[in-house]
């Protein structure tokens, strides 16, 4: 029969086995391994929060900085100057350029050929452009007066009938001296038209332009652009 006493003992030692603490030196080695783990984890942590962070930044600065386009939000295409633009007193006395001859003390009457007739008059008539839109021509330092539409080439041509004479539309002659037109800037921006020896202008009543009225200038003339002249 076994010996209590030997159970006893080997309980005993067996206790003393386990509750025995390791040495220094080993506490300190799994010390310091916990320390490097807990380190390890720490850094691995921090970095993904960095790499998030960095992240949702990068995103707001996407959504600030590239807006998603829409139809309201579409930048206007830059504005482009109008090719009918009107042009300026270099075109229109270069004969490139189709006017209207404005009298700016008639409220804006302009010169055109009568309906039924071939006189040049003032008219404040709507719907005339077919005959009151001229070229200016250059020949040398003087002008031939043109009409702009119609098959046959029609100019303003100075007749010596009864006076003080007219302007009439006649068909253009290259000989004809009637047909040629000083045309001069006055001091307030308008134009005068001499023809001849004296200045062409509009009488009142009739608001014929005639060629030749012993008074002095009284008729200037503004040239309103209304486009490229035909060819």
């Amino acid at each position: 029969m076994a010996d209590p006493r030997d159970d006893l003992t080997a309980i005993a030692d067996e206790v003393r086995r386990v509750t025995t603490l390791p040495g220094a030196q080993t506490l300190r080695h799994r010390s310091d391994r916990r320390r490097r783990r807990r380190a390890a984890v720490g850094a691995a942590g921090l970095a993904v929060v960095a790499v998030a962070a960095g992240t949702a930044l990068s995103q707001v600065r996407t959504d600030v900085d590239t807006p998603e386009v829409g139809p309201a939000t579409q930048v206007a295409p830059p504005v482009v100057p109008s090719a009918t633009a009107s042009a300026g007193p270099q075109e229109i006395l270069g004969g490139r350029r189709q006017v209207q001859i404005v009298l700016p003390g008639m409220r804006g009457a302009t010169l055109a050929i009568d309906r039924d007739g071939d006189q040049v008059r003032a008219t404040s008539e709507q719907g005339v452009d077919d005959r009151a839109l001229w070229v200016l021509r250059p020949e040398g330092d003087r002008y031939r007066i043109l009409l702009a539409s119609g098959v046959n080439a029609v100019c303003m041509t100075v007749v010596h009938d009864a006076a003080p004479g007219s302007v009439r539309g006649r068909a253009c002659d290259a000989a004809a001296s009637t047909q040629l037109f000083r045309i001069e800037q006055v001091p307030d921006g308008s134009y005068s038209i001499f023809q001849g020896k004296r200045y062409v202008q509009v009488v009142d009543g009739t608001n014929a332009l005639v060629p030749d009225l012993p008074e002095g200038l009284t008729t200037t003339y503004e040239f309103e652009d209304r486009g490229p002249a035909p060819r």
